[in-house]
């Protein structure tokens, strides 16, 4: 069977599911890209590749190979490319906006990032979702297939894969790909909410559960810790509850796991579980149609290393520098010692510096310790008195729990002073709120106390309002 070079040569996608390789061939003809064969291997560790997997690429006379890894997704807003950038000036771009919001070291990573608009789930495209591979990690991956004979094009994003390849299956759906102890969850924009992903935390894993039983760590607290992360995934799971949840979990996780996700998870709900196994061909089939690496694509966007520029004067430049050489040497007394000074005083301003941050250090750790000094002496104090929560606590609260509106969460209670406090909370629903304060007050002037709206505004990062309630006796 004939088969190409190039951009459509054959390609090999490796794909890592957390627990488990899976190896896919493909061949691009008649402007499809078809699968030649498939292999799958158990293998947790992703930075190594197996052996058999090279070896199923030299079968198939695969040229390129594309790796897809499970990676932490973050959400980049307001990334303005340059419309005749080159991809790596593009790459530029977007890994500093990365670094910025992760806080690693621009330089020792490179990105693979999405336009939000490409999920067709109402994200714009001044919106990115991206992951960072090390650099030193796609030198190793780029050796180890230069030693198998073959060429690296770049690592791919398992989750954003994922996603593409479920809205291309299930449109109009809510998504989790879900691994042994976390998941990875994305639900379409609505009329007051935007296109929304996060990573969900289950429980604990099978491994952490055995870590505390050695170390013998309280079972009641490891019980609590493991039913607060599954209700907190419950109320994001059902916070949209009418919308169906396509749930796609990897090889690693039991079925314990599932059925814990299941009971969490509203009645009303349409669901569905599907294996990754199932589906890992479409994922890779995302990750083959992207055409170049290294710049914002969809969900099966792929980033590498950087290609290494051959000059077009390199015999000049030989001779320059043979030139350069010897007159270098009429100089090179003066240069040593300059350069030995040089290193002197960055030694020393090094040294300096290294002092001032310890000293910030420490500061700042006072600051701190002075901090919580005051929290407990306040905490103290009122735990000293013999009434130490006011007495319009309890009614404001069942006044609040029987009228609160929709849409509408309180956050806050501050203590004033022994009969004033202050209400802070969030709400989406402006009418239903404004009529809250006339009930309240109407009820608390059995007590003789009024309830005042201190403030409420507009959030910058949300559609909700913060509001400020006083209640104080007139």
């Amino acid at each position: 069977m004939a088969w190409t070079t190039g951009k459509y040569s054959r390609v090999a996608v490796f794909l890592h599911d957390g627990n488990q390789w899976y190896a896919y061939a493909f061949m691009y003809q008649k402007s499809i890209w078809y699968t030649l064969e498939q292999i799958s291997q158990p293998g947790k560790n992703p930075r190594q590749i197996p052996p058999s997997l090279f070896e199923f690429a030299e079968k198939n006379k695969v040229r390129r190979v594309r790796i897809v890894l499970s990676q932490n997704v973050q959400k980049l807003e307001n990334v303005e490319l340059p419309y005749d950038a080159t991809p790596e000036e593009q790459q530029t771009v977007i890994a500093l906006a990365f670094t910025q919001t992760t806080g690693q070291e621009f330089g020792t990573v490179r990105v693979a990032s999405s336009f939000a608009d490409s999920f067709r789930m109402g994200g714009t495209n001044e919106t990115f979702y991206a992951a960072g591979f090390e650099t030193a990690q796609l030198e190793l991956y780029d050796k180890s297939c230069q030693s198998a004979g073959l060429r690296f094009d770049g690592c791919g994003v398992f989750e954003l894969a994922a996603l593409a390849a479920g809205v291309r299956l299930h449109d109009e759906s809510r998504f989790l790909i879900l691994k042994r102890d976390t998941g990875f969850y994305a639900v379409g924009a609505t009329d007051q909410l935007p296109m929304m992903t996060s990573g969900i935390a289950l429980g604990l894993s099978p491994e952490d559960r055995s870590q505390t039983e050695r170390l013998q760590t309280d079972r009641l607290q490891t019980e609590r810790l493991q039913t607060d992360r599954l209700q907190g995934a419950a109320r994001r799971l059902n916070a949209q509850k009418s919308i169906p949840l396509q749930v796609w979990y990897s090889s690693g996780v039991d079925e314990k796991r599932i059925e814990e996700l299941r009971a969490i998870i509203d009645s009303e709900t349409p669901l569905s579980f599907t294996g990754i196994s199932e589906v890992a061909e479409e994922i890779a089939r995302e990750v083959i149609v992207t055409a170049e690496p290294g710049v914002p694509a969809g969900g099966g966007a792929v980033v590498g290393l950087p290609e290494k520029e051959l000059s077009p004067y390199r015999a000049g430049t030989w001779i320059f520098c043979f030139t350069l050489i010897f007159a270098i040497i009429f100089t090179i007394g003066t240069y040593c010692k300059l350069r030995t000074d040089m290193n002197n005083i960055n030694t020393k301003i090094a040294d300096w510096e290294k002092l001032r941050n310890e000293r910030k250090k420490w500061n700042d750790k006072l600051a701190a310790i002075d901090s919580q000094r005051s929290r407990n002496e306040k905490i103290i104090k009122i735990l000293n008195r013999k009434n130490p929560l006011p007495p319009i606590l309890v009614p404001i609260l069942l006044e609040l729990n029987e009228n609160m509106p929709i849409y509408t969460r309180l956050t806050e209670i501050e203590q004033i002073s022994d009969d004033e406090l202050l209400l802070t909370g969030y709400t989406l629903y402006q009418d239903g709120f404004l009529q809250l304060r006339p009930k309240l007050n109407q009820k608390m002037n059995e007590y003789k106390t009024l309830v005042e709206l201190k403030t409420l505004e507009k959030t910058p990062d949300s559609n909700e309002q913060k509001f400020v309630l006083r209640v104080y006796p007139p």
